[in-house]
């Protein structure tokens, strides 16, 4: 348990670290660009992301769980995977330039096409990113993934802050900000990746494609059920209100978020974790432990931002943000849920059921757009955050059924704090003490 706990510590401080760049990002934007530039930025980089939700077969997500089952040389999964990536990259980009061409119109109203063709250029910077931290994660190298994530994140705030502050072009700047941070850090992790897997064979191993491609898969349909769960409702909103309300909602959703970052630090160390972990007993004690202590934690940082969500929003966005105070409130009760959901499903998917978490998001994230549609019509941007609410709630709850008919654990062990946990808390406090008095 030191090494996982240390693991964590180190990840959720590195993810607090990434989140209060991110924070500081939208910040930025939100006062430079208001909330329809907000809304306008946030719409057009949800355009690559959207189209690759349905183009990546999941390959990168299945590189973790083979460079974790130590099934093939690490050289050859991700030599494989680069040339995969390649392909992807050019048919999304395909497929990107046809829907501008012919649909922009329709599904992005409002929307200028210069917006699109620029966030369309992240494509293979997404992939090939996500690669690298994928197999760096994969094989368990979680400082070097760290420090990574936190780089891109820090290079995009200080491009934020340089170009926005002294050009000021607006959107296009945000763009090729995050455009420059993703080039930057690719670069540097590419040397890392190769590294580690002590070079790159470019032979494509047919045999680890098959298999990657079917866990891919299973994963991948989760992806897609999971990003229209999270962003499908900033997309309905932009489509039946405007890029306004969307600034708004975004301001909102991105500021929850933040709080995702304990569940998603420990989510980050436990895959690798689960998938290696020989011992059947200590991987039954282990997830209900880590699932019951996230939602504890998560429960406190939620009440805390729950009480001065008012001030907080005004004070880091300024009151031209003020409707995005209840957006918040709504969504934050949601977070909870969500935050337990990442513990188990990342449990199930490390033992190789990824369909279970499809069923359970799938069926939340049906959910999750009849909802929207629906509330957001009748409410605005604080009906949309309703909605993602109750849809987090039934996915925590399918998901949590899943769990205990597989594992065998009670669901006391899995929910609620017990006594004993404190320990962890302190040992984890003595030792922190112990290395800053050395």
């Amino acid at each position: 348990m030191g090494v996982f706990a240390k693991n964590t510590l180190i990840t959720f401080l590195t993810r607090m670290a990434t989140a209060i760049s991110t924070i500081i990002i939208t910040v930025i934007m939100a006062r430079v660009l208001g909330p329809k530039g907000q809304g306008i930025y946030s719409v057009a980089i949800l355009f690559p992301s959207l189209l690759l939700i349905f183009t990546g077969f999941g390959l990168n997500l299945s590189a973790v769980y083979f460079l974790g089952k130590e099934k093939y040389p690490p050289r050859q999964v991700l030599g494989t995977s680069i040339i995969f990536n390649f392909l992807i990259s050019v048919l999304t980009i395909l497929i990107g330039l046809l829907v501008i061409f012919t649909f922009s119109d329709k599904f992005f109203p409002d929307i200028e096409r210069v917006y699109l063709f620029l966030s369309l250029s992240l494509v293979p910077l997404i992939l090939f990113f996500n690669l690298g931290c994928q197999t760096v994660l994969g094989l368990q190298k979680i400082n070097k993934y760290n420090f990574i994530s936190f780089f891109q994140s820090g290079l995009f705030l200080i491009f934020v802050a340089i170009l926005l502050f002294t050009l000021r072009f607006g959107v296009t700047v945000a763009i090729l900000s995050q455009i420059f941070s993703y080039a930057v850090a690719i670069a540097l992790l590419s040397f890392i990746a190769v590294k580690e897997t002590k070079g790159i064979d470019f032979k494509i191993n047919f045999k680890y494609l098959k298999e990657s491609l079917i866990y891919g898969l299973k994963v991948h349909l989760a992806g897609i059920f999971d990003f229209l769960h999270s962003r499908i409702d900033l997309f309905l909103i932009n489509f039946f209100i405007n890029p306004f309300s969307a600034g708004i909602y975004f301001a909102s959703v991105r500021l929850a978020e933040g709080v995702w970052l304990f569940s998603s630090s420990t989510s980050t160390v436990l895959f690798p974790k689960v998938v290696s972990e020989k011992d059947p007993k200590k991987l039954k004690e282990f997830t209900p432990l880590v699932c019951r202590n996230v939602l504890f934690l998560s429960f406190l940082i939620i009440a805390f931002l729950f009480i001065i969500s008012g001030w907080f929003i005004t004070f880091l966005y300024s009151a031209d943000y003020l409707a995005a105070i209840l957006p918040f409130k709504i969504i934050l009760i949601g977070i909870l849920a969500i935050s337990g959901c990442n513990i188990l499903s990342i449990d199930l998917a490390a033992r190789g059921n990824p369909m279970l978490n499809t069923c359970a998001i799938g069926a939340s994230a049906v959910l999750n757009i009849v909802l929207n549609i629906i509330f957001i019509q009748k409410w605005g941007i604080s009906g949309a955050a309703f909605a993602t609410t109750v849809s987090y709630a039934v996915m925590f709850f399918i998901t949590l059924i899943f769990y205990i008919k597989i594992s065998g654990n009670k669901i006391t062990d899995i929910i609620f704090i017990k006594k004993e946990d404190f320990i962890l808390y302190k040992d984890v406090f003595l030792s922190i003490k112990t290395k800053l008095i050395k």
